[in-house]
């Protein structure tokens, strides 16, 4: 078996190395990540320059580790098209610090990779820690290894799979729930301020609006649960698609 474990927080963050430890011995583990942090990044691919990959050594396992100078879609389709000789099992993204849920899985790198897998034909998970200070990666590294285990075991297909664990001991975790993709929305969303210049900047961010939707990745990691979200690539409104074949447009 041939894993490729990539991320946005970069190749040098705590959750990847904790990822690659613990999945090592379940294959051939290839480690191909951003060289700096791409949170947020979304699927974004690298066209209009070159990208470098420089030879990494983590030592937890890995039969290899690169960096990359590019996004976690540039490091999966490079692993796939050229870096990883032979077929690529399975693509692990994370393990990401910070949720990913709701909406935010548009603008999400750590998604984006796991997207780029399986837009390769390649099962693929996305792992992120619920939480931004005091992580516990233990409890994370050894759910992931349960659930990369379980997703060889079946050879799942067509389909990729968005996880958000609780940032809690393991003896406080509620469970496992496999929900849909909720809602995320921001306040105060832009702040501006002044540079020591005296020029105007504007920075992006903002504090969550809670949802109180019910079956949801949010749901389920606010109430002590790991939250599962089986995803896909397809965006249609199949409700609107039905409705809008109705109107009547004639053109030319």
């Amino acid at each position: 078996m041939k894993i490729v474990i990539t991320n946005d927080d970069g190749i040098d963050a705590e959750g990847i190395k904790c990822l690659t430890k613990a999945i090592s011995k379940l294959g051939e583990v290839y480690v191909v990540a951003p060289k700096t942090p791409q949170s947020a990044g979304s699927h974004s691919t690298t066209l209009h320059k070159p990208v470098r990959v420089e030879e990494y050594s983590l030592n937890l396992g890995e039969k290899k580790a690169m960096s990359v100078s590019g996004s976690p879609a540039d490091c999966v389709l490079l692993a796939v098209d050229v870096l990883v000789k032979g077929k690529v099992d399975l693509v692990v993204s994370g393990i990401n610090t910070g949720p990913n849920i709701g909406s935010d899985v548009i603008y999400s790198g750590t998604v984006a990779g796991a997207r780029e897998g399986f837009l390769n034909g390649i099962p693929s998970i996305a792992i992120s820690l619920a939480a931004y200070k005091n992580l516990n990666f233990d409890v994370a590294s050894k759910f992931s290894y349960l659930f990369v285990k379980t997703v060889l075991e079946k050879k799942i297909r067509n389909i990729y799979f968005n996880i958000n664990i609780p940032n809690l001991p393991v003896q406080e975790i509620k469970g496992v729930k496999f929900v849909k993709q909720g809602n995320r929305s921001y306040k105060d969303r832009v702040f501006k301020g002044k540079d020591p210049f005296g020029k105007t900047y504007y920075w992006i961010g903002g504090t969550v609006v809670e949802s109180n939707e019910k079956n949801t990745d949010s749901e389920a990691v606010k109430n002590g649960f790991i939250a599962i979200t089986p995803m896909s690539t397809d965006m249609t409104n199949y409700p609107a698609l039905k409705e809008i074949k109705k109107w009547k447009i004639r053109f030319p």
